[in-house]
């Protein structure tokens, strides 16, 4: 008695490949069209994080920034990454990092590259387009990010500090009786004392950390991974450099200043974390000036005309 078998084929057929590839295609071109279409730095990333799981699978993405733009994190930090360069001809753009709890395959490395490389050309344009923003949140005196743009920036701050996990504390940053540099060797001298006050500052920070033109006569300076304490010892340290960094004629002004500082807790958002600050920046100056003063959580806004909270 015969016996037949029938043996099935797992060959894919011709046409089965071409509809295939065509539906990459597609779905790339797709892909490629929503990127462009977000200008904004954080919109760009979080459609990366969304969109780009259908090519590879990973849980977060950093964004180290060149010459432009901040450094951004989207989703979880994870062990195991994968790195690339993004560069628009001789013009490098940042480095784009893809992170995820397990090994990458080396298909899926090829995958990730060519996931990072349709990013390249809206990268540029999101950048051009944060670089025209941000000149129009400049303050012309000191060359600093204004009010302006610490009301966008602040919140980010605080929302990529809750994405990482690490602290975010904030310093609001005075030189005590400034102004007055101005009504007794006019405004050109004056304007040019907060100009040498801003680099000082700048000088003395991290790549990280943002400085702003704030509430007129103060400074604001954003402390990504940075706790409570080491905020205050900046603080210090700052008020220390800005002692002497004013000149006029070979003579030195003696100049002194005053800070709030706070870091951010569970329940804050931008608007209580500068707050607080400011909170405990008129903490320190009624309390004689030339000093830092640090407020937590616990310790809620007062009114100043009410006198000082617990310090």
């Amino acid at each position: 008695m015969a016996v037949s078998s029938e043996v099935r084929s797992n060959v894919t057929s011709i046409s089965a490949v071409r509809e295939q590839r065509l539906d990459v295609q597609l779905r790339q071109l797709e892909f490629s069209a929503h990127l462009h279409r977000k200008l904004d730095l954080e919109h760009l990333f979080d459609a990366l994080m969304a969109e780009g799981q259908a090519f590879v699978n990973f849980d977060g993405l950093f964004f180290h920034a060149a010459d432009r733009g901040n450094d951004l994190l989207v989703g979880e930090v994870r062990q195991y990454s994968q790195r690339f360069e993004m560069k628009l001809g001789a013009r490098t753009l940042g480095e784009i990092e893809l992170m995820r709890g397990k090994p990458f395959s080396s298909r899926e490395e090829r995958q990730a590259e060519r996931l990072t490389e349709s990013l390249v050309y809206p990268l540029d344009n999101a950048l051009t387009h944060h670089e025209a923003l941000m000149l129009a949140m400049i303050d012309g005196p000191t060359g600093l990010r204004n009010m302006e743009c610490l009301e966008q920036q602040l919140p980010r701050e605080v929302r990529s500090a809750r994405r990482s996990g690490l602290p975010l504390s904030v310093v609001l940053f005075s030189v005590d009786y400034l102004e007055s540099i101005s009504e007794h060797h006019g405004s050109a001298v004056g304007e040019q004392a907060w100009r040498d006050v801003a680099e000082t500052l700048g000088e003395s920070l991290r790549r990280s950390d943002l400085v702003f033109r704030s509430d007129g006569d103060a400074f604001c300076v954003t402390l990504p991974d940075t706790d409570l304490d080491e905020a205050v010892a900046l603080a210090n340290r700052l008020r220390e450099k800005v002692d002497r960094c004013v000149t006029l004629d070979n003579v030195q002004f003696v100049l002194t200043a005053s800070a709030g500082v706070s870091m951010m807790m569970e329940r804050d958002d931008a608007n209580t974390l500068l707050g607080r600050a400011r909170d405990a920046l008129s903490l320190a100056r009624r309390g004689g000036r030339n000093r830092v003063r640090s407020l937590h959580e616990e310790e809620l806004s007062f009114d100043p005309d009410d006198g000082p909270a617990a310090a």
